[in-house]
């Protein structure tokens, strides 16, 4: 049995001055946040829900499906502020990093987090040259990151099968993963124990973003029930853009495509095993494969060079998944006996300038959006910002450069990214 007790350590906002609004970025009155309905119970839905909870807010938290078994199931779940430009979305992400470890402790040290570290090493010279730098700018931002020799890379991860021509390894200690699976279920099941009302399939598909009087919005659903909420939280991934039209939103959330042939958000993932000691114990990436300890004795595989989409026939995903674990055993031992255990293609919800969005829609008062590529790294530290606005009215300065405003049409142009994993 999940014991009830604190998710987070929350603040509460100042005391309500009984005037009943709360302010926007841009100086409009809205009504203060009492009643929410999240969309979407994925780890980012699933963090939010829990913590307005906390905070003393009704929650509705509405999953079309079953809560973490889209994106969220088949993420990477590498924990990292690792290539992650520019210097604020580092930091945003560094975050991230360090709000799931207090999460964690504060949990009594939760099975599904696993600060084991990653290993990255390239397989060319200008590669390496490429690596070294990027090691030498994280370690000036005071991230630990350095690099290693073989010798100390063999007794960091055992498993390795490193090249005799690689000069160095990049070590970054403090990254991980997380377990995707359990930590979403302990959360939507500590958040029910905070009074948290969750709907799936039908009765929370939703169907319907209708404005009401004020700010105040009515939430329909497929099972016919009507929802009013004095915010609305929209944290559904791909399925963001779809759901914001139908508030009759102006504003755009653009994201890579990815539903038509040659899309470049979706990506495959395999898992594979049964792992055998001395198999891998960090995240690992190695030049073609990136890899890391998964459930079940099992390894999840990735690749940068998988290329892949919705209509990829079985017969191409199969030899896709099939190269990723020959790949994966020239990279580290304990995988000699292994078989694919499945695969999956994977829609990575992944804004168009690569920078997270978050924050109230413009045009569509009482909808608030949060939608961004690193969803894992960074769904419990923006939980609490969310949270902030939402309770407070007061604006997250580090959401600022965030904001879904910068779509809207006479906006200034941003330029974009590279993506990182």
């Amino acid at each position: 049995m999940i014991k009830h007790e604190a998710i987070f350590t929350y603040r509460a906002p100042p005391p309500d001055t009984g005037s009943g609004v709360q302010a926007t970025a841009k100086g409009r009155q809205m009504p203060r946040t009492r009643r929410c309905v999240v969309i979407g119970a994925g780890v980012l839905g699933a963090c939010v829900a829990a913590r307005l909870a906390e905070a003393g807010i009704g929650v509705t938290l509405l999953e079309r499906a079953q809560p973490g078994r889209a994106a969220t199931r088949s993420s990477f779940a590498w924990l990292n502020a690792n290539d992650k430009a520019p210097r604020a979305y580092h930091d945003l992400n560094h975050a991230g990093m360090r709000a799931w470890a207090d999460l964690s402790a504060s949990l009594g040290g939760a099975a599904w987090y696993r600060p084991a570290g990653n290993i990255e090493w390239a397989a060319s010279a200008p590669g390496h040259t490429r690596l070294a730098a990027r090691v030498r700018r994280l370690a000036g931002w005071g991230y630990p990151a350095r690099l290693v020799d073989i010798a100390e890379a063999a007794e960091l991860e055992p498993s390795l099968r490193l090249p005799a021509t690689v000069p160095k390894v990049a070590w970054f200690p403090e990254e991980g993963y997380l377990l995707t699976e359990p930590l979403v279920g302990q959360l939507v099941g500590l958040a029910a124990q905070h009074g948290v009302t969750v709907l799936t399939g039908e009765p929370g598909r939703v169907t319907g973003l209708d404005g009401g009087a004020g700010a105040v919005r009515v939430v329909r659903t497929a099972a016919g029930q009507l929802i009013p909420a004095d915010a609305v939280v929209c944290c559904a991934g791909r399925w963001v853009p779809e759901l914001t039209a139908l508030a009759g939103a102006a504003c755009p959330v653009p994201l890579v495509p990815w539903a038509e042939p040659g899309a470049a958000a979706p990506g495959l993932v395999v898992l594979a095993g049964p792992v055998k000691p001395p198999g891998p114990a960090r995240v690992v990436h190695a030049p073609d494969v990136y890899l890391r300890p998964h459930a079940g004795g099992l390894v999840h595989l990735e690749a940068p060079d998988a290329a892949v989409d919705l209509h990829t026939p079985e017969a191409d995903l199969r030899r896709w998944a099939d190269e990723l674990l020959r790949r994966a055993r020239r990279a580290v031992r304990g995988l000699a006996g292994a078989a694919v255990a499945g695969y999956r293609v994977c829609v990575r919800p992944m804004p168009a300038d690569g920078q997270s969005i978050v924050g109230w829609l413009p045009g569509a008062d009482g909808l608030y959006v949060a939608v961004t590529h690193s969803g894992v790294t960074l769904a419990a530290h923006l939980a609490r910002l969310i949270t902030a606005e939402l309770v407070s009215g007061t604006p997250a300065a580090d959401l600022a450069p965030y904001r879904p405003g910068r779509f809207a049409a006479g906006a200034p142009e941003r330029s974009g990214r590279e993506f990182g994993h």
